[in-house]
């Protein structure tokens, strides 16, 4: 392994190639190399097709490398990871790269390559993710790369690509953003069936947005569901805005502003969360007052109609309460329910039920307390009857009266973060825990930034106990941990271990039984305690906020995914070396 990024290295100024990569062919057990972000300047010598078969890595990020990707790469027929993006490179794809059978990720985007996109890329049965954007490629995108059944994340924005989507069948994130795309939207866009993030902005788009987007909804891929992100701004789409969408439980983003779109917006599912960026500027949107666009006209039939409804509704549930009332006074119980649900999923919990669900408020059934919680008790129950995320637990009901006040939660099977930590029956690798974490991040940012919950303190506040609770699921060590004594906190035993002592801190779970952890999984947890540490910090205006914290969690968990999938390989390619007799000794 041979990792030099990061650095001011350059090439020799004898040489117009780098010269280095040539030595580098003595190597012959050389893996991994990697020489990032240097401004080396210079070509791709056709030596690199020399370099040792077992290379299975290479990263030449952003090194000012010119000219022509050669030919002779696909001579490394054991690569599975290549990144040559942020470079000045031109030319055009080089058709050999189908020898390369055993890619899994290709990384090109960022350069001034040109020409079309090979179909020779349909040949690389392995490959998960393929980064094209942005360069100078035109022509339509190979119709055969849905029949990659691996291919999860195609990039190919800042092109000239035409609109067509192909076959993608498989594609958890497209993004085809800044492509001079015009024309109606294509009908192919129906294939995507399992994506969850689709950019098309800054096209020329127009004719409106198809009903069939409505069917990318409540498909299961392993742990990914359905869209969530829908990008269609900076277009020129007309027409209304299907409310078929609000069948789109998972959509977290969606944004269609600068475009030509009239009529009405939908309101019901995941519209609730959105907000006037999603939708300002256009032509003629009406709707809710939340969107920043003007009430829509209804004809007197309709608001007859909306009247006789609400009439009904408000007598039902007057007659509900008064019966209620009746109830409450006949039987002497103390709480008086607070319904959190519409009319028509109205449950009615009794003072008796929680006090047998808790086995008569059992201490060990508590999960917390606190006396000024219910001096706003009322208010935060109206807050909470109005919010809707998929990572915040469901409100059923409440009960209250001046000595007592309860929430009643949808039930958790699976127990809480503490067990999962703390009992030895139970084990979280990193990539569970940073999925628990990431999904934490969602809600508050959620209920920080769109819905606009809490002030600068009570945000501020948030950061900070995410931070300590970040610290406690990748250490496992508890705040009040008795190894914390005087001086010595939770905070400071995880600061004095960055950046080179992670290792000592590390829930001794997260280590591997039988050989040391890979350098890119204790990189990524110092960055998990780094950006926890930036959450705690001592004074609030210094903490970082939830939108970056979730951004910054995200990158991280990508990290993770590119190196399971190198873990995945290597393990591949063990195997298939030692089923060769030629190479048992050696292995």
């Amino acid at each position: 392994i041979l990792n030099l990024g990061d650095n001011n290295f350059i090439s020799e100024p004898s040489s117009q190639e780098l010269s280095f990569i040539t030595s580098l062919t003595n190597c012959t057990k050389l893996r991994e190399l990697d020489i990032s972000s240097n401004p080396i300047t210079g070509t791709l010598p056709v030596s690199i097709g020399n370099l040792s078969a077992s290379l299975y890595v290479f990263y030449a990020s952003g090194c000012r490398i010119k000219e022509t990707i050669p030919n002779e790469i696909s001579n490394l027929i054991n690569l599975v990871i290549l990144h040559l993006n942020g470079n000045d490179l031109s030319g055009s794809i080089p058709n050999t790269i189908k020898r390369l059978q055993k890619l899994r990720g290709i990384d090109i985007g960022y350069n001034k390559l040109q020409g079309s996109i090979p179909n020779d890329l349909c040949q690389l049965p392995n490959l998960s993710y393929l980064y094209l954007g942005p360069n100078q490629l035109s022509g339509s995108l190979p119709a055969c790369l849905g029949s990659i059944k691996s291919l999860r994340y195609l990039d190919v924005s800042s092109n000239k690509i035409p609109a067509s989507f192909g076959n993608l069948k498989d594609i958890l994130e497209f993004n085809a953003s800044f492509n001079s795309l015009d024309g109606n939207l294509p009908f192919e866009i129906e294939n995507l069936k399992v994506v969850t993030l689709l950019d098309l902005s800054y096209n020329n788009f127009s004719g409106g947005i198809p009903n069939s987007i409505r069917d990318l909804q409540n498909l299961t891929f392993r742990s990914l569901v359905s869209l969530e992100i829908l990008d269609l701004s900076q277009n020129n789409l007309s027409g209304v805005i299907p409310k078929s969408l609000d069948k789109l439980l998972y959509l977290e983003y969606f944004i269609v502003s600068y475009n030509k779109l009239r009529g009405e917006t939908p309101s019901a599912g995941p519209f609730g969360n959105f907000t006037s960026q999603s939708f300002l500027p256009n032509e003629a949107l009406c709707g809710a007052t939340q969107f920043g666009v003007r009430p829509c006209k209804t004809n007197s039939a309709d608001r007859f109609k909306r009247l006789r409804n609400l009439v009904i509704i408000f007598v039902s549930s007057a007659i509900s309460l008064v019966a209620l009332v009746l109830i409450w006074r006949k039987s002497k119980r103390p709480p008086v329910e607070i319904d959190l649900q519409p009319v028509a999923e109205h449950r009615r919990i009794s003072y008796q039920e929680i006090q047998e669900a808790t086995e008569g408020f059992e201490e060990n059934n508590l999960l917390g307390n606190g006396e000024r919680a219910l001096k706003s008790f009322h208010v935060e129950c109206d807050i909470i009857r109005n919010v809707r995320h998929r990572n915040l637990i469901k409100i059923v009901t409440s009960c209250s009266n001046p000595d007592f006040k309860a929430l009643i939660l949808e039930y958790m099977p699976n127990g809480s973060l503490e067990k999962w930590l703390y009992s030895h029956n139970y084990v979280l690798d990193i990539s569970q825990r940073l999925d628990i974490m990431i999904d934490l991040a969602c809600a508050l940012d959620y209920l920080h930034h769109e819905y606009g919950l809490g002030g600068s303190v009570s945000t501020s506040c948030d950061v900070y106990s995410y931070g300590i609770m970040l610290m406690e699921t990748f250490t496992r060590k508890k705040p009040t941990d008795e190894t914390f004594a005087g001086q010595m906190t939770l905070k400071c035993w995880v600061k004095e271990s960055l950046p080179s002592a992670v290792i000592q801190v590390l829930d001794r779970n997260l280590l591997r039984q039988g050989s040391e952890n890979s350098l890119a999984e204790v990189d990524c947890v110092s960055s998990i305690l780094k950006l926890a540490l930036d959450c705690a910090a001592e004074l609030p205006e210094q903490r970082i906020n939830m939108k970056d914290v979730l951004a910054t969690m995200k990158k991280i968990k990508v990290v993770i995914i590119k190196y399971h999938l190198l873990v995945d390989s290597s393990c591949a390619m063990t195997i298939e070396y030692i089923s060769g007799d030629a190479h048992v000794e050696s292995i």
